[in-house]
Order: structure tokens, then C-alpha cells, then sequence
């Protein structure tokens, strides 16, 4: 089954523009301690992540237009599997951002933390890229 119109493309950069946002937001807090950051990190990461939902869901409805052992399917494959990596890793950061809330001076913590944060952020970036590749490349999704 694929969209008409395909939603994937328009949905995309608004949790990638959100969780990037958000990481570096959170980043900085933990560096700087300027208050705003911490909320507005925690608010973009949440917001892009909730939204990375949607993102998901549209991108698997039209991944299945890719024809089967096209050149574009090891690509959206890998695609794919970064995004849900990315995903559950971003996840991870929320959780343990919110279960160390009133905790994380202690050293351990904050490099987890920051460590589940960069990993994510490092592998939206090489994921987004594959999109790009599939669409720019590959023409995927380009009637």
C-alpha cells in the first residue's frame, strides 16, 4: 500500500528538526546551567520523539512501495533500522533524563546520559542522510 501523497517527506523534519534542537538544548544546559535550556531540551526532545511516531508509521507504509530487490530496498533497510535505533535511543535519554531528574550532577549519570544523546543525535544525522539518499539518489518517492 502506498499514499497518494506521500506524508514521509513533509512529516520528517519536524522531529529531526526537534530532536537536534533538543540534544544540542540539553547539552548546553548541562554545560551552562542556563534554566530555559533544560525545559526547552526536555520539551523538543519529547515533541520529537512523539512525533518521530508519526514519522515512522509513513515512512514503513511507504517504504513499501520500493519494489522488491530494487537497489533503493538495501537502502530504505538501513534506513529504517537507524531510525528505529535512533528512536529507541532517544527514548532511553528521555527516561533517564526524567528517572535522574533531581540526580544528574553525579558523573556516571551525565555521561550516560549525554552518550545516549549524542549516539541518537550521530545516528539521525547518518539516517537522515540515507533518506536523502533515497529520494535524491534513488529517486524514491519522485513521481
Amino acid at each position: 500500500m502506498s499514499l497518494d501523497l506521500p506524508l514521509h517527506p513533509g512529516i520528517v523534519h519536524y522531529p529531526i528538526a526537534l530532536l537536534v534542537a533538543g540534544a544540542v538544548a540539553s547539552l548546553v544546559y548541562e554545560w551552562r546551567q542556563v534554566p530555559w535550556l533544560r525545559y526547552w531540551g526536555t520539551v523538543s526532545l519529547l515533541a520529537g520523539w512523539l512525533l518521530t511516531i508519526l514519522a515512522l508509521i509513513t515512512g514503513l507504509v511507504e517504504k513499501n512501495a520500493i519494489p522488491a530487490g530494487a537497489p533503493a530496498e538495501q537502502v530504505a533497510n538501513q534506513h529504517t533500522t537507524a531510525m528505529f535505533t535512533m528512536w529507541i535511543l532517544y527514548g532511553l535519554a528521555l527516561y533517564w533524563r526524567y528517572r535522574w531528574r533531581d540526580d544528574m550532577q553525579s558523573g556516571h549519570r551525565r555521561l550516560i546520559w549525554a552518550t545516549l544523546l549524542i549516539l541518537a543525535t550521530l545516528i539521525l544525522l547518518l539516517a537522515g542522510h540515507l533518506g536523502g539518499t533515497l529520494v535524491y539518489e534513488l529517486g524514491v518517492g519522485v513521481k
